[in-house]
């Protein structure tokens, strides 16, 4: 990867350049698809025994425009393949506020860096896989707020420490109701801390908001999903790229307050190991990961899976990589959790034990 996938390299790649002309360009691509082996199954809400498109390509563009010397507006526009074909959105838009050296300050709609690579998360030639592990990474169903975010740099003996706190609100669809319910996500607060070095980057972070659930359809069906509580979210990782070797480990804790909310959204536990090594344009990787939920009775029975993905990174050119996966998922049935496989898909005789088998490619560009 020519330790692309540090996240300054990528920055590098995709930069907001304060000295560039007024108006600046940025763009990614991802073209792959998805297949697994389990008839009528349905894996992400998108993933299934046919060989599909959509779960895994992706366009987005990043405009920067200079307001003054110290002050621009970032967006990112970004379309993701859907079910009917392509989803656009804007995923990021704020002003950025620059202070100084040290102080900046977001405002609009931001994304929170909750995990390692949320900040550049769309962007698939930044880390090695071809989606990142999703036991860790599904666990918050927000991706950004429409509020604001402090963002403070500062070197420490060496290395740069980067505080990110910020606070705002956002609603979003509750899974498995196709948004005819959503929550509301307000009073949403949190941060990240930072240690970054040429070798090694670690981050904690966490979350706080209160969740209310809608009936947005009226139908009174759907009042069941009737909910409100409060949601915590609390995460630590690390990243290494020394020597050729290549290394992320994730770990996150997600805890509901109120019995009604867990019942949409339990209690979880997830981690995931990566362990990689560089041979020339080659990087040959593998990925433990493994997700355990404390669901409520009668409630959603949430994400408890194991998973073993074995991949390959192959750097075609600068500004170009293609990636291939094999990837092993076993739910876990005994406490009659169907995984991140929609829920009454699986085959009937699919067994507490069993696993799916999963083949991805894609490929990854940026411009």
């Amino acid at each position: 990867m020519k330790r692309a996938i540090v996240p300054v390299a990528i920055a590098a790649a995709l930069s907001f350049s304060h000295q560039a002309s007024a108006l600046e360009w940025d763009g990614f691509l991802t073209a792959g698809f998805s297949v697994h082996d389990q008839d009528g199954a349905t894996y992400q809400d998108a993933i299934t025994e046919d060989i599909r498109f959509e779960n895994d390509s992706k366009f987005g563009l990043q405009v920067t425009a200079d307001v003054s010397e110290n002050m621009q507006v970032v967006s990112q526009i970004l379309a993701a393949g859907s079910d009917e074909n392509f989803d656009l959105d804007v995923e990021w838009a704020y002003l950025d506020w620059i202070l100084n050296d040290t102080v900046s300050i977001r405002g609009g709609k931001v994304k929170e860096p909750v995990f390692l690579i949320s900040d550049y998360i769309e962007v698939g030639y930044a880390y090695p896989w071809i989606r990142p592990p999703q036991e860790v990474y599904r666990n918050n169903p927000v991706n950004t707020i429409n509020g604001f975010e402090g963002l403070i740099q500062m070197d420490v003996g060496g290395m740069g420490l980067t505080i990110q706190p910020y606070f705002g609100s956002n609603t979003e669809g509750v899974p498995g109701t196709g948004d005819a319910v959503q929550f509301d996500a307000s009073n949403f607060y949190g941060a990240a801390i930072q240690l970054a070095s040429r070798s090694f980057t670690f981050q904690v972070s966490f979350l706080q908001t209160d969740v209310q659930t809608i009936n947005v359809s009226g139908n009174s069906a759907l009042d069941s999903f009737a909910a409100e509580g409060d949601a915590q979210l609390i995460s630590a990782g690390i990243s290494t790229d020394v020597n050729n070797f290549v290394g992320y480990a994730e770990f996150v804790t997600r805890d509901i307050s109120e019995a009604a909310m867990e019942g949409l959204f339990p209690d979880q536990d997830a981690w995931y190991a990566t362990v990689g090594y560089r041979m020339g344009n080659f990087l040959p990787h593998i990925t433990v990961a493994s997700s355990e939920a404390d669901p409520v009775t009668g409630g959603n029975p949430g994400v408890s899976q194991d998973s073993l993905t074995l991949g390959i990174r192959y750097e075609i050119n600068d500004s170009a990589a293609f990636k291939f996966e094999v990837q092993s998922v076993e739910p876990d049935r005994a406490s009659g959790s169907s995984g991140l496989f929609t829920i009454n898909t699986l085959p009937a005789d699919f067994a507490d034990g069993d696993s799916a088998t999963f083949i991805s490619a894609a490929v990854d560009v940026i411009f």
